[in-house]
């Protein structure tokens, strides 16, 4: 597979169809490939933001298609950004005809009237007088000096014209460049959501170092992950979405402890011992068994929900068992924050 030649910031295509975008720190990112037959296939399906409707390239973002460019007849791919310098460069070329165009026009008029002279001086006889000489010079040199005229106001007009378009053009690359750059941002912003997707929740990165429950909620309150601020400490409801392969203590499980249905205490659960309905057999080494997103055996995680009957304790899952259950806030344990 070859990388495209001639490698500009925007769209770019390989000799093999593969169509690249390259941003403007250099980073080049696949898009799709283009067949024999002119069709378009984005790499990833919609789900990666690239799709393609009669010839014309989008990107989307927050649900909306932005233009980033389009299959031309010959199955080539001109970029959004190339297409404003190809208009740029076709409106230079108009100037310069114009310029080519006025310059001739100067020219066949100084010859006319050199043409003139000398055939007015053809049919006067050999008495003609000097006067009408110097006259005829006069003339000539009067057509010269207005042609000159003509061809500096045409240069004049056709560099203005040049430069203003150039400037045009420059412009609209630039405020298109930017445009596209803080676009992709977001929507890569957007599309990471700052962590792992869990349902609606997004998850983040599991801490280095087990902390204590007070440490915990504020680990969280000052975690700054993916861009965004506005992380916290995960109630047990919410942290039971992230257990796997144990019905009791899953979301919806025969496991009664919740802090939206206000059980908070075995005693409120009706649940008796927690071995009865709150965890699954042991495994040993289960590599994320358990955990929806890869926790092992050897990680407990806090949650913010404090037990109703003491206040010293607070609420956990342990991934060895599958299992929901309480300890002291006194105690080490990991941490993964919400949002």
């Amino acid at each position: 597979m070859g990388m495209p030649e001639n490698q500009q910031s925007g769209m770019n295509i390989a000799p093999d169809g593969t169509i690249y975008e390259i941003l403007e720190d250099g980073t080049i990112k696949r898009i799709g490939k283009v067949s024999p037959d002119g069709s378009f296939e984005p790499f990833g399906g919609a789900k990666e933001g690239i799709r393609e409707k009669n010839g014309i390239i989008y990107r989307v973002i927050d649900g909306k298609e932005v233009k980033i460019g389009r299959i031309l007849p010959n199955g080539e791919i001109e970029s959004t950004t190339q297409r404003n310098r190809n208009e740029a460069e076709i409106a230079k070329s108009k100037v310069e005809i114009v310029k080519t165009v006025s310059i001739l026009i100067a020219f066949v008029t100084v010859v006319y009237a050199l043409v003139y002279v000398f055939n007015q001086q053809k049919s006067n006889d050999s008495n003609s007088n000097e006067n009408s000489v110097q006259e005829a010079a006069a003339e000539v040199e009067k057509a010269k000096q207005e042609a000159d005229a003509k061809v500096r106001a045409v240069q004049a007009d056709a560099d203005a014209k040049v430069k203003a378009a150039q400037a045009e053009a420059d412009a609209k690359v630039k405020a298109a460049q930017a445009d596209a750059k803080a676009k992709l941002k977001a929507a890569k912003k957007t599309e990471s959501g700052g962590g792992t997707r869990i349902g609606s929740l997004y998850w983040s990165k599991r801490s280095r170092n087990e902390m204590n429950w007070n440490a915990a909620v504020k680990y969280c309150q000052n975690l700054n992950e993916g861009g965004y601020s506005d992380w916290r400490l995960p109630n047990i409801d919410e942290l039971r979405t992230t257990i796997k392969n144990c019905s009791k203590t899953e979301t919806g499980g025969e496991c009664k402890v919740s802090e939206k249905n206000g059980c908070l205490s075995w005693k409120e659960c009706g649940n008796g011992r927690k071995e009865d309905s709150c965890n699954c057999e042991y495994r040993q080494n289960n590599g994320g068994y358990y955990s929806k997103l890869g926790d092992d055996d050897k990680v407990w995680l806090w949650s913010s929900s404090v037990r109703s009957d003491n206040s010293g304790g607070a609420w956990y899952v342990n991934f060895n068992y599958g299992d929901v259950g309480y300890g002291s806030k006194t105690s080490s344990s990991g941490v993964r924050c919400v949002r």
